[in-house]
């Protein structure tokens, strides 16, 4: 079995699930997801280990080919949820803890990634600039997507800050005229 080997240097079993999770929680289709996991496992298959940026790369490469605005979302996701920055060929730069940069914004937080649900707020302010200079509704629903996944599955988030969390995000969703996101599970933290 395909060893993982975080940043960190800990070293994991390969699971095809965590990856295809992944893809999905950015919003690839299910198409997608399948077909970047089956790639990923034949080019791993011979291998003992493989590091999480090499995935990485590949995985924004081939979403890049496929669907961008899911190669988008996902590099939106490690911004906001990861406290890295990832540009081009998925090459991250973390930054500094505490320290988010949103768009033309930087907003120190206490913690790694969104903490609040004023912070999801901000978030949505500098999207709806980005709206504004352009950037298309395509990535934007991606964008936002992700976030919404994000704050369900950050497990340092209270509960009461994903409820508002939500709201903040299906707020914005019915301002620009698109169906809210409805929980099919409930939130724990």
């Amino acid at each position: 079995m395909t060893k993982v080997i975080k940043r960190s240097g800990r070293e994991e079993e390969y699971l095809s699930d965590k990856l295809y999770n992944a893809l999905i929680r950015a919003g690839a289709s299910d198409e997608v997801a399948k077909e970047i996991v089956k790639e990923i496992e034949e080019k791993i298959k011979d291998r003992e280990k493989i590091s999480t940026d090499e995935i990485r790369r590949y995985v924004l490469t081939r979403l890049q080919q496929l669907e961008p605005e899911v190669a988008d979302a996902w590099q939106f996701y490690d911004r906001v949820f990861k406290g890295r920055i990832t540009f081009e060929n998925g090459k991250a730069v973390v930054v500094e803890k505490g320290r988010l940069y949103l768009g033309r914004k930087v907003k120190d937080f206490s913690g790694k990634g969104l903490e609040s649900a004023e912070q999801v707020n901000d978030i949505l302010e500098e999207l709806k600039e980005d709206m504004d200079y352009g950037l298309s509704p395509k990535i934007i629903n991606a964008r936002l997507y992700a976030l919404y996944m994000g704050v369900l599955h950050k497990k340092d988030m209270p509960v009461s800050e994903k409820e508002k969390a939500i709201k903040y995000i299906n707020d914005f969703r019915e301002s620009l005229g698109w169906k809210p996101y409805e929980l099919k599970y409930p939130l724990n933290s």
